[in-house]
């Protein structure tokens, strides 16, 4: 039976399969379950044999589960994949070596460590939702925080009007596109900020500039205060097994990457699992595959296939003594 990796559960008994971390198991029956809680009700007392962290089956094909909390006559297990509620019970508890289980965890990190900015079309925001649109709203001085999951941005836009138009000047236009320059380049755009031309009621785009300076993004010309501006940029991804707010998942159990690029994040810990044990040739191996496949998603990149578009080096936004005119 094939196991497919679609919860970080089902990628750590994958990853055991393979390195060889057999389930043994631990004396005890699993007597009753509760699939709305997680709760495995137990024959005898399971603390001095069961951990919280450690990862808990029915069979040896797996998916294990991961335990989240142990007392003397329960198990609570967080199972996105339904392993324990298509069981008959009772039915003896097996469970993974728990060195193996922690050791393949950390090496699951060490691969989303080499995935941080990975481009995927799952990470990427929208600022067209209808109810989360990712939007940036600049403050007294013209400037917006960087959103906490900004991995990097592609684009920023404005539709609506600056707040800083003159009087009677119409909302027909222009809409700004913002392209990203460097944060020294930035500051010195800022400090002749006056000096750039703001046309008002021009049905055109109109391409401006923006950059990172400390917490913020700033941007020229300086749109002003409480101005709505739409973010589209690639957002970072939740590590797998890090705590969440939701009591009925406590923990990550999938993100974008996992869903989407699930052999990277096999080859990428089958990778670090053999590096740390000094395997060199495995090593090798698995850092080659996940080489190969990472270079497919950057060559789609490079060929512009996910990011293409407008790439012009002119705009209207220029000092007065050299701008172009509307004509």
């Amino acid at each position: 039976m094939a196991l497919y990796i679609q919860s970080a559960n089902s990628l750590v008994s994958r990853v055991a399969q393979w390195v060889g971390a057999i389930p043994s198991t631990v004396g005890i029956n699993a007597t009753a379950f509760n699939s709305g809680t997680g709760v495995i009700t137990c024959s005898s007392n399971p603390t001095a044999l069961v951990l919280i962290g450690d990862f808990i089956g029915p069979n040896i094909m797996g998916p294990f589960a991961a335990v989240t909390a142990v007392s003397s006559t329960t198990i609570t297990v967080n199972d996105p994949d339904g392993t324990w509620s298509s069981v008959s019970l009772p039915t003896a508890i097996l469970k993974l070596p728990t060195s193996s289980s922690l050791e393949i965890q950390s090496c699951i990190q060490m691969a989303e460590l080499k995935m941080r900015t990975i481009e995927l079309p799952a990470l990427r925001s929208n600022p067209y939702d209808p109810d989360e649109p990712t939007i940036l709203t600049t403050n007294a001085q013209g400037m917006a925080p960087i959103p906490a999951d900004m991995c990097f941005p592609i684009l920023f836009f404005q539709e609506s009007a600056p707040s800083n138009q003159p009087p009677g000047a119409t909302a027909l236009g222009p809409w700004i596109v913002y392209d990203r320059v460097g944060d020294r380049e930035i500051i010195r755009r800022r400090m002749i900020d006056q000096l750039y031309i703001r046309p008002f009621g021009v049905p055109r785009v109109i391409r401006a500039s923006f950059s990172e300076v400390g917490p913020n993004y700033v941007f020229t010309p300086n749109p002003g205060e409480n101005v709505t501006i739409k973010a589209y940029y690639q957002k970072t991804f939740p590590f797998l097994f890090s705590p969440t707010a939701d009591p009925d998942y406590p923990v990550v159990q999938n993100n974008g990457i996992l869903a989407s690029f699930p052999e990277g994040y096999l080859y990428g810990t089958l990778w670090a699992y053999y590096d740390k044990n000094k395997n060199v040739e495995e090593a090798q191996k698995w850092i080659g595959r996940f080489d190969d496949a990472y270079g497919l998603i950057e060559d789609q990149n490079y060929k512009g296939k996910w990011r293409g578009g407008d790439q012009h080096l002119t705009s209207e936004f220029q000092p007065r003594d050299y701008r172009y005119s509307f004509k």
